[in-house]
């Protein structure tokens, strides 16, 4: 394309010049040999120059425009070169952070050797005005029971609700009809953790029937006690957000942050046995 309008345009000059030299001969044979080259120059010169705008103009167009894909081209590999970066670098921190799960369940089955548990991923979430519940991808055909533990690998999870026969339903421990033994891990004074409603908007549950004399401080560590029938001793339920005083019981209220997340979970485990009780 650049070559034919540079053909098209030395035809037009070479036209030109033969006419130029042409009239030039014909009026220096006349005599008026000075008055023709100046003319001639007055008349050349800003064709050439016109020429050269024109050749000069039409290169940087052609320049421009092989620049422009050559760029284009470039942020385009740059583009599809941090994509696959980004993906890459996703895949590496979820395999950490598997990692680290899977280390952290596994310091739980070295600190609870009585127990035996079924890892469980969660598939549904379900919540509606009164209560959340999860859905996990284990059930009796596995040897799940209503009444089993579920924990993540930072703590109590809740408890299996219902069972299907590849599902189970897991009522969180902050939901009203879940109640566990639990006990000061610094003291050993033991309590009931249970589901509130009122709590639950934030989160949270609640320990009550602590004896009065219990010190107990906000940040304290709360864990399963051995008065608990359904959950082994020493599982970390939560710490203590905040106590208050029940005038009408009169007894300390403490309201507790889970440990586990109950937000996020996506994969479990459910303690399927631990010192015979389901024998």
């Amino acid at each position: 394309m650049k070559n034919l309008f540079q053909n098209k345009f030395m035809v037009v000059l070479i036209v030109i010049s033969i006419l130029l030299v042409g009239t030039t001969s014909f009026i220096s044979a006349l005599g008026y040999t000075s008055y023709v080259r100046n003319a001639i120059g007055v008349v050349l010169t800003p064709i050439q120059e016109g020429a050269n705008f024109v050749f000069d103009g039409i290169e940087d167009i052609f320049t421009s425009d092989e620049d422009y894909k050559r760029l284009e081209k470039e942020n385009k590999e740059l583009k599809e070169k941090l994509a696959k970066q980004e993906e890459e670098l996703a895949k590496a921190q979820l395999a950490l952070e598997e990692n680290r799960q899977l280390k952290e369940y596994f310091g739980i089955k070295e600190e609870h050797t009585d127990c035996t548990f079924e890892n469980a991923t969660v598939t549904g979430r379900q919540s509606n005005t009164y209560n959340t519940v999860l859905t996990v991808n284990k059930g009796s055909y596995h040897g799940i029971k209503p009444g089993m533990p579920v924990i993540d690998n930072l703590g109590v999870i809740g408890c299996v609700s219902e069972v299907g026969l590849t599902w189970s339903k897991v009522t969180l421990l902050t939901e009203p009809d879940f109640s566990i033994g639990v006990s000061v891990e610094k003291n050993s004074e033991t309590g009931i953790c249970s589901g509130s409603f009122a709590a639950s908007k934030n989160g949270l549950c609640i320990l009550t029937h602590l004896p009065d004399e219990t010190e107990v401080s906000v940040g304290d560590r709360i864990v399963t006690s051995d008065s608990s029938t359904l959950f082994p001793k020493g599982l970390t339920v939560g710490k203590v957000e905040a106590i208050d005083y029940d005038t009408v019981s009169r007894e300390k209220i403490c309201y507790i942050k889970p440990s586990a997340d109950l937000k996020n979970a996506d994969s479990v485990m459910i303690i399927t046995d631990f010192k015979d009780i389901y024998e």
